[in-house]
């Protein structure tokens, strides 16, 4: 078999599980005018399409900024922002409304044909739009009447969860309306963003042709910070990541559109290719627990065949669970380590150190590391050492030397295996 079916072989096995994970999950996708005007935004309408017939529960949500502005400029009509807001005149709305409703037609009309041919037949699919938002007007803010600008009052949720329950796809314009019938011009990022909050969306993902320049993955607290450094239209983008993350939304992804197919390889593919963020890290570092036994043996035991790792029962790792810890990355256990103090010597044994083939080379190892290292100094100990046949070099670049059997605590020079014929390393804490 060639590599190149084996890589598809492989992305099936990997993305198996996400395509279980996300079934019959809400997910709200908000594209950004320049999405909709890239050469890749054909491309990522067919992946859209890829994730109905998945059975996800979808609610894309667009803008149209930049498309607006050039249907101004062509009209030789001012355009007015003041402090990253667009002024809303009566000119600039009939612009806005006539060309969102463009728009939709143009979405609408390519993902029906999308749905209507291979690999994504399902005449079951409608794609549905309507009056789902009511707005409230902006008003005037420092002096400044931003007239027909608004912000989302509330989302018709009730009516949204009966059409998603038939199947369909809900597109939701950067349009809303006041009880007493007023037209408002809104930002495509809050009524995403606010619809993610209010449908209780298990992900917020939006899409912008831009580079990532965050990390892969970045706590609330953490763009916070971010926000106080950032201007425009990226501290818009971060402000209502914020609001969703604050008001319940688990996960929001940011991807960029120049990736080709960022959007399949961002739902299912483990490590993703855009940015994630979260209330809490989607990566963590904690104390094993009964349930990560399973994982944990799934982790060591390729290497227990190698002769990496002394072998350890599924009974051993149970017995002892609680002198481990473990990093998991999105409830898989990709890294563990275990130590074992012996305080009335201050000496500590670090053992059984592993970290997933995947994520060799990303200092998931100095990171159990660390924390041991740590925990051992808050309990008193002085020394910790480690016993290894293959690792030798890992462990001197960071601060070990050759020990000696003496330096071993008493308990575990009984059990020195002289067959195995393990290096001792000390490291002085």
């Amino acid at each position: 078999m060639s590599s190149q079916h084996n890589n598809r072989i492989n992305f099936f096995h990997e993305a198996a599980p996400y395509i279980q994970q996300h079934q019959d999950k809400t997910f709200v996708i908000g594209l950004s005018g320049k999405v909709l005007a890239h050469t890749n935004y054909p491309a990522l309408l067919k992946d859209i399409g890829i994730l109905m017939t998945l059975g996800i529960r979808l609610i894309l949500v667009y803008g149209v900024r930049p498309q607006v502005d050039a249907q101004l400029e062509t009209l030789n009509h001012t355009i007015e922002i003041i402090n990253d807001l667009r002024i809303t005149d009566d000119i600039t709305l009939q612009t806005a409304t006539q060309i969102i409703g463009q728009t939709r037609i143009d979405i609408e009309n390519k993902l029906t044909q999308i749905l209507s041919v291979p690999p994504t037949i399902n005449n079951e699919i409608g794609i549905l739009s309507g009056n789902l938002i009511t707005a409230k007007p902006l008003g005037v803010i420092h002096g400044v009447d931003y007239q027909h600008t608004g912000e989302v009052r509330k989302i018709n949720t009730p009516l949204i969860h009966t059409l998603l329950d038939h199947k369909n796809l809900i597109l939701l314009p950067p349009l809303g309306f006041s009880p007493t019938g007023q037209c408002f011009n809104l930002r495509y990022e809050e009524v995403a963003s606010f619809t993610a909050k209010a449908m209780k969306a298990d992900k917020l993902i939006f899409i912008q042709e831009s580079d990532l320049d965050l990390p892969k993955q970045t706590s609330k607290k953490e763009l916070l910070a971010q926000l106080e450094s950032t201007q425009g239209e990226k501290k818009r983008l971060y402000q209502n990541i914020v609001n969703a993350l604050e008001q319940g939304v688990k996960r929001v992804h940011l991807l960029d559109c120049n990736i080709v197919d960022a959007l399949l390889l961002e739902l299912y593919t483990r490590d993703g290719i855009g940015a994630l963020f979260s209330a809490n890290l989607y990566e963590n570092i904690h104390p094993a627990t009964i349930e990560d036994v399973a994982g944990i043996l799934a982790l060591i035991q390729p290497l227990e065949k190698k002769g990496i790792l002394v072998k350890r029962s599924r009974e051993q790792i149970e017995l002892e669970i609680n002198n481990f810890i473990v990093i998991e990355r999105d409830n898989k256990i990709i890294a563990c380590a275990a130590y074992y103090p012996h305080k009335e010597e201050r000496v500590a044994e670090l053992a059984c150190l592993a970290v997933h083939q995947r994520y060799l080379g990303q200092k998931r190892g100095d990171t159990l590391l660390s924390t041991i290292i740590e925990q051992c100094q808050q309990q008193g100990i002085k020394k910790l050492i480690i016993l290894t046949t293959k690792t030798s070099d890992w462990f001197q670049e960071r601060n070990f030397v050759l020990g000696q059997l003496n330096d071993l605590p008493t308990h575990k020079k009984q059990l020195y295996n002289l067959k195995r014929k393990s290096k001792i390393w000390v490291r002085m804490l």
